[in-house]
Parts: C-alpha cells; sequence; structure tokens
C-alpha cells in the first residue's frame, strides 16, 4: 500500500482554502461567524467540526482525511497518546462567552492559504477572540513540549 502524500494534501488544501476565503472573506476572524480566529501570531482556534467540515468540502475531501493530513504534518496541536486535538474551551468577543469545540490549528497554514491562494497583501491579524484564562492549564496540556498560544491569547 502507497505511504499517503500529507504534503500534498495540505498543498491542496491551501489552495481551496486561499480560494474559499478570497470568495467568503468572513471564514476567518470574525468570532461567532468564521470557522477560525487567529489568536496570536502562532494558531487560529478552528471550531469544530465545522473547520474541518469547510475544509473537507473546498478540497473535495472527508473531514476525517482533513484532520488526518493537518495532524500528520503538525499543522493540528494534538497531545499523546491519544492524539485528539479538539478541546472544549470557553472562549470570548465583544461581551459575549461561549463554550466551543475547539482545535489549535498552526497560524503558518491558514496566513499561507490566504496570502498565497486568497489573494491577500499579508497574513491575516490577531482577532479579538480570546481564551478564558480558567482554562489555560487545560490548553497548556494539551501544548507540553510545544509553543503554547501567549499571553494576549487569554481574556
Amino acid at each position: 500500500m502507497p505511504l499517503k502524500d500529507y504534503t500534498g494534501i495540505v498543498e491542496r488544501l491551501q489552495q481551496t482554502l486561499g480560494k474559499g476565503f478570497a470568495e467568503e472573506p468572513w471564514i476567518f476572524n470574525m468570532p461567532g461567524k468564521s470557522i477560525a480566529c487567529k489568536i496570536d501570531h502562532y494558531y487560529y482556534i478552528a471550531v469544530m467540526p465545522a473547520f474541518a467540515e469547510q475544509l473537507g468540502r473546498l478540497g473535495g475531501m472527508f473531514p476525517d482525511q482533513v484532520m488526518e493530513a493537518l495532524v500528520k504534518t503538525g499543522n493540528c496541536i494534538t497531545a499523546a497518546p491519544q492524539r485528539e486535538p479538539v478541546l472544549p474551551l470557553s472562549v470570548s468577543w465583544g461581551g459575549r462567552v461561549v463554550t466551543v469545540k475547539a482545535a489549535f490549528v498552526d497560524a503558518d497554514f491558514i496566513d499561507r492559504a490566504v496570502k498565497t491562494y486568497g489573494g491577500l497583501g499579508s497574513v491575516l491579524n490577531v482577532s479579538e477572540l480570546k481564551i478564558n484564562g480558567e482554562d489555560r492549564v487545560k490548553v497548556e496540556t494539551l501544548f507540553k513540549g510545544k509553543t503554547a498560544p501567549q499571553n494576549l491569547a487569554y481574556f
């Protein structure tokens, strides 16, 4: 059985994500509406399962194939041994606080998609979405041994 070309899959996902962003720029950085919001210069919080489903539709793949490719290439953060990328997190924006199922996606994956394939002249700014400080331990456990989100990601 041949090995999967995860790098090629990620490249295809970036191309289709960039094109999707060019058509519907609200898919990023509009808390409450977007599938992912940039929380610091390193990470986006992706709302699950909406992120994987939308990316799958754009890329012509099943959501589990999308997540497998993102996890295997390190573009979606997981912790050993279970490798589960989704955490329930309390997040806030504009005075609203909600709990979401979230995954952390490497900012470079999305920023490269919108800049290279979405026609954006630069990377996206950090959004107003913030993680509840009470969830910090949960987040840092997921990021053990990796660069965790910066302080500006929390309220």
